[in-house]
């Protein structure tokens, strides 16, 4: 599968970038400027040489991908996606981006965000592309360095069968569980919990990532 990612060189679309193309995914690396999709991926494949990492401006990586990944600061959607919304159209695009904001008492997540969510913000500028929230609370230093996360993945999106295609792209991930979180209205609960992970890695140390437990219908984690 050819996967677009606009983010990469931020810490979790890096680290997505990197995993997926172990996978042995094409990661097209999307960025405002050839010049910069350029750095992007000659930075991703000096981590992963084997990997292959085709650098295109944003619209033209959106028109590429089979499926995209948005993991850009939250301050940037409403600059970056209307550009692309009709090169998405029609494609499962899976947002990592999370509203956050840090203050003496650690990180908060953004209460006053726009149609709610960073998920319902996105799908909201690009209204026929299938909008995804997943993978926003995975340690994105341990993706860098391809551990096995022993992690749970929480997906949500309106799409049924968008939400389904996300969940088996989660196998590329090593070590996670991707789990069916309902519809897109969740969107805010999961990228919320970013702001506690991040806290509780603050206090405690480590890398904390989501695990569920108490589910008996649920795949086993690998």
């Amino acid at each position: 599968m050819k996967i677009a990612i606009f983010g990469g060189t931020g810490d979790l679309g890096r680290g997505l970038a990197i995993n997926f193309a172990a996978a042995g995914h094409e990661i097209v690396v999307g960025s405002r400027s050839q010049e910069r999709a350029e750095q992007a991926a000659d930075g991703l494949r000096e981590a992963l040489p084997s990997g292959t990492f085709t650098p295109l401006e944003n619209v033209p990586a959106a028109e590429a991908g089979d499926l995209a990944v948005v993991s850009i600061p939250h301050e940037g959607i409403d600059a970056t996606i209307p550009p692309m919304a009709d090169a998405l159209a029609g494609k499962v695009v899976v947002s990592v981006v999370n509203a956050l904001r840090f203050g003496k008492s650690g990180s908060i997540a953004e209460q006053d965000i726009k149609h709610g969510s960073c998920g319902h913000w996105i799908q909201e500028l690009a209204p026929e592309a299938k909008v995804v929230v997943a993978y926003n609370n995975l340690p994105a230093a341990g993706l860098q360095e391809q551990h096995h996360l022993d992690a749970d993945v929480l997906v949500c999106g309106k799409s049924k069968a968008a939400r389904e295609q996300v969940l088996e792209l989660t196998s590329s991930l090593p070590g996670t569980r991707a789990l069916d979180a309902g519809p897109l209205a969740n969107a805010l609960i999961i990228e919320g919990m970013t702001a506690i992970i991040i806290n509780l890695n603050k206090r405690y140390g480590g890398e904390a990532s989501l695990s569920i437990s108490g589910l008996e219908n649920a795949p086993e984690r690998p």
